[in-house]
């Protein structure tokens, strides 16, 4: 555009050069009259020319000079109009526009310095607000560093162990004290996994804990040296934005506590232990009974797989089995055994308990893998020992070399020893006893050569029946001592009544009908079972209340007393009298049948019937035995 109008002023200043230029060649060949007029006159229209020339040509020039100069003083609204020329209408456009466009871009500019002003005045007021918060924020760095000290020192010299761990149970935070109890440094510990550091046991119950199952429990640690602490351990999830990220918990070590509750325990349970065996000792059961029940106790007591206890033969220096308990009771154990004499003095000499190795205790051969198999080291021997003699041995095998309970055993087995000891006591003078019985019942039978034997028999039947109604063994002996002493009474009637031939008035009827009560009254001052002057002075009652001497019916009769009534009948019948001869066992199982019900207890007939069907050979024993007095 602007190559366009220096070429048209180039075409102007030409063409007024070129007219000079002519009128000055006009003016030489005109010759030399009035030259300086000519000249003065073309000069004047030359500077005419060149002054409307040069005002025509300069004019849209100062037009755009004065736009600029009002658009540089801010006057965007400002506009030219050219219109001399193509090009000049074309400036004039452009200069509008950007005229247009700078007045855009002032706007703007205008706006937004408004803008950052406003802005500048708020981080004015905000550089302000962050001075007096950075005043308050190096005085709250102050007391954090304070109270972060002050933390860190409550921490290190708390007594229980801190620790946080992630979801994963890998440890982020463990304080110092864990040094003391786990012999390991925090550093040590950082990055790995807590359950690296517990029990099996314990895994499972933190599993629980970071599942929000609980949140207190006992947890054993394994200290760096393989020793266990156990802590009371309480913990708190971890959450962010409702989602568990770990658990943070405080561990106290309880170990010397939980020592000292576990040796209560075991004092308590030697105490309950020996007051059991006291009570079975005192309970009045068979003797063998009671022994089996100890080494049972002792066996679990003391998580021993077997346990026996043998009596001393002097002898022939043997020791010979007397019960054995325990899970290998079933196994075939040696009924006698011997061991080495430097054993058998310790023991009868020292009466201390020795420790021997499995393999050095007699037992055997086939029974060697199965204490292989349950981990069976050793044999704990305690002497039994009564009168200052050893009379036996308690024998524990165990899993240890060593046991603790040293106390325990000792105690028990003073207590077998004792009574080991009554017991042979007890049978001497239960032999002694039952001796007299025998004697008192020989006395009453001796008024009468028909009646001998009765009370024995009585007895044998009596005691055959219990055992076949499936009565204790205790029920059973009381039955045998209440069958010999069940007509003790008669030696207080008088012999004129007693072996009266003839008929008895219903007075001396009356008289024979006391001997069960004058039975019991002779009876009481030897403190015998209550069972026993029961089936004495009841053994005449019948099922139909039609007996004697009290007149009771059906249940109301002890069951001792009812036995009794059916084997004092049945001998009574099978026996000669002088005014008869005895029944065979046939012909007395009728008669019981047809009283069945009616003098006789059902259940005890029924009983009798199944004893006579299984084992009559020994009814047919008894009956034909013949018995001698005795001195």
């Amino acid at each position: 555009m602007l190559s366009d109008y220096k070429k048209k002023l180039f075409v102007v200043l030409f063409g007024l050069s070129i007219t000079v230029y002519i009128l000055s060649i006009a003016h030489f060949l005109s010759g030399f009259e009035n030259k300086v007029f000519i000249g003065s006159i073309i000069l004047l229209i030359s500077m005419g020319m060149s002054a409307v020339l040069s005002k025509k040509l300069s004019q849209p020039l100062e037009k755009l000079n004065e736009g600029v100069k009002r658009i540089s003083q801010g006057d965007f609204r400002y506009r030219l109009n050219i219109t001399d020329s193509k090009e000049f209408v074309e400036i004039s456009k452009n200069f509008n526009s950007m005229a247009r466009d700078l007045s855009q871009s002032y706007v703007k500019l205008k706006e937004q310095t408004e803008n950052l002003i406003r802005q500048n005045e708020e981080l004015q007021e905000f550089n302000a607000e962050l001075e007096a918060s950075y005043e308050q924020l190096e005085v709250l760095t102050h007391e954090l560093e304070i109270s972060e000290r002050k933390y860190r020192l409550l921490v290190d010299n708390i007594k229980d162990i801190l620790w946080v761990t992630d979801k994963n149970f890998i440890i982020e935070f463990v304080n110092s004290r864990i040094v003391r109890y786990l012999n390991y440094t925090p550093q040590e510990l950082l990055g790995k996994s807590l359950l690296e550091i517990v029990d099996e046991e314990s895994k499972e119950t933190l599993k629980d804990m970071m599942a929000g199952k609980i949140n207190f429990s006992e947890i054993n640690f394994r200290s760096k040296d393989g020793l266990l602490v156990i802590t009371e351990t309480h913990v708190k999830r971890l959450k962010v934005n409702g989602d568990v990220v770990g658990i943070q918990g405080i561990s106290r070590d309880i170990t010397e506590m939980y020592q000292v509750k576990q040796q209560i325990v075991e004092k308590n349970n030697e105490i309950l232990a020996i007051s059991d065996v006291g009570r079975l000792l005192t309970s009045g059961s068979d003797m063998k009974e009671v022994l089996n029940n100890i080494v049972e106790k002792v066996a679990n007591i003391l998580n021993s797989p077997l346990c026996t206890i043998r009596e001393y033969d002097k002898e022939s220096r043997k020791f010979v089995l007397l019960i054995k308990g325990g899970e290998l009771k079933d196994y075939l154990i040696s009924s006698e055994i011997e061991l080495p004499q430097e054993d058998v003095n310790d023991l009868v000499n020292l009466k201390e308990i020795k420790i021997k190795d499995v393999d050095e205790f007699p037992h055997d051969k086939n029974i060697t893998p199965i204490f292989a198999s349950k981990e069976v080291f050793s044999v704990v021997i305690v002497p039994l020992v009564s009168r200052n003699e050893m009379i036996g041995i308690l024998n524990v095998w165990t899993a240890t070399k060593t046991i603790k309970n040293m106390s325990l055993l000792r105690s028990i087995a003073s207590a077998v020893s004792v009574a080991i000891e009554n017991s042979k006591l007890y049978e001497e003078i239960k032999k002694l006893y039952i001796k007299t019985i025998e004697a008192l019942a020989y006395a009453v039978e001796a008024k009468d050569v028909y009646t001998k034997g009765h009370s024995m028999r009585v007895s044998q039947y009596a005691a055959l029946i219990g055992e076949y109604m499936g009565l204790s063994r205790e029920k059973v002996e009381q039955l045998r001592i209440a069958g010999i002493l069940h007509d003790i009474g008669k030696i207080g009637i008088s012999d004129v009544i007693l072996l009266k031939a003839g008929k008895l008035t219903d007075e001396e009827y009356k008289v024979i009908k006391s001997h069960p009560e004058i039975s019991r009254r002779i009876l009481m001052p030897i403190d015998l079972p209550e069972e026993i002057l029961e089936a004495v002075s009841k053994h005449h009652e019948r099922y139909d209340g039609k007996g004697y001497p009290y007149g009771i019916k059906g249940e109301e009769i002890p069951i001792e007393a009812a036995i009794l009534g059916v084997a004092d009948a049945f001998d009574a019948m099978t026996s000669d009298r002088s005014y008869r001869k005895g029944m065979n066992i046939e012909e007395a199982i009728n008669e019981l049948l047809k009283y069945k019900g009616t003098q006789f207890h059902p259940e005890v007939v029924d009983a009798f019937i199944s004893l006579y069907m299984n084992k009559k050979q020994r009814l047919e024993e008894i009956k034909n035995q013949i018995f001698t007095n005795v001195s």
